[in-house]
């Protein structure tokens, strides 16, 4: 494993003011399965104020109160967490407390699966109290502790669960599936925004399909219309975000499709793009406000690389992310064409 640069100076930052600092979660998870983490999380035994001080940068306080500052540097932003303990979970969603804490197996005793629960360092290795590696190679989903306290505790954990399921093409250990099965109803408590959240990760896995049928009697919870066992999802490089929640509510009426768009408050353009591509009447690249001749303007030579704008412009448009305006789309243009 290696991290970036501008992570392995946040951590030689708050060792040099006497401090511990470790990469966690799904960094170490996804580097561990050869894959490029999207992002980097650091933890530290620094308080808040004493990782500002340290780190010297620009930082963002948007979770300073749960011991959460968003450090700016050179190569992108780094999340820097306080070790911290939890209370209890009153809404099956937001601790009641946070403690912050010195200890870094504090901080990984209280997250989900064993596989988020990894810290790493440069020099010093890798820290797994709860058997993640070993489950990472067995390709298994498994509780930190006590599966049921861990779903009462944050019941979006139960969707979390299938999303890593879906993504990764794992399995869900025995204990950890009785629970999750047992506690389903737990999802009523859960916003219908990070509903939509885990499910859009979760429909974009590899494995969706098989996930959503395994698990038909939880999802149910989320959205009682679907036909689980007919819901066949696209694959390969044409399916995106729209395509799939297209082929989830495909069996629906498109009236009853836009009810369980709007209950799950979808944007008013996401909502409407997937309901066009329910109807199977997806925009057409000739009706396109912007053509190939409007793209000569911009310097962009006749070939593959205008065909190549044209069609991202076109997606833009289908999945409602512009509008069908020449100066919308002439602005995306310049961005796709490059310098």
């Amino acid at each position: 494993m290696q991290a970036p640069p501008y992570v392995g100076k946040i951590l030689r930052k708050l060792e040099e003011a006497g401090h511990e600092a470790w990469c966690v979660g799904g960094c170490v998870r996804d580097a561990l399965l050869g894959r490029e983490p999207a992002d980097w999380d650091v933890c530290t035994s620094a308080l808040p104020q004493e990782t500002e001080e340290a780190l010297a940068l620009p930082v963002l306080k948007v979770g300073e109160r749960h011991g959460t500052l968003v450090a700016l540097t050179e190569g992108g932003t780094v999340e820097v967490t306080t070790y911290r303990r939890e209370g209890g979970y009153s809404d099956h969603r937001r601790p009641d407390q946070v403690v912050f804490s010195r200890r870094l197996e504090d901080d990984l005793v209280r997250r989900d699966f064993t596989i988020n629960a990894m810290a790493w360092h440069p020099q010093r290795g890798l820290r797994d109290f709860f058997g993640g590696r070993e489950d990472l190679h067995k390709g298994r989903i498994r509780c930190v502790g006590e599966p049921r306290q861990r779903f009462h505790e944050d019941a979006l954990r139960l969707l979390r669960a299938l999303r890593f399921a879906a993504v990764l093409g794992f399995d869900m250990e025995e204990d950890t599936e009785k629970a999750l099965l047992d506690l389903a109803g737990l999802l009523g408590a859960i916003s219908a925004e990070r509903v939509q959240a885990e499910l859009d990760k979760l429909l974009m896995g590899a494995c969706a399909e098989k996930i959503l049928v395994l698990y038909a009697d939880v999802f149910r919870v989320v959205l009682p219309e679907v036909l689980y066992a007919d819901v066949a999802l696209p694959q390969g490089p044409g399916a995106d975000g729209i395509s799939q929640w297209a082929a989830l509510l495909g069996g629906l009426a498109p009236g009853q499709a836009d009810r369980v768009l709007r209950r799950l408050r979808f944007s008013n353009r996401r909502r409407q793009a997937v309901l066009r591509r329910m109807a199977g009447d997806p925009l057409p690249l000739g009706q396109l406000a912007v053509q190939g001749r409007d793209l000569l303007g911009l310097g962009v030579a006749p070939g593959p690389g205008m065909g190549e704008v044209l069609r991202r412009l076109l997606e833009d448009v289908r999945a409602g992310e512009s509008p069908n305006e020449r100066e919308a789309l002439l602005e995306r243009a310049k961005r796709y064409a490059g310098p």
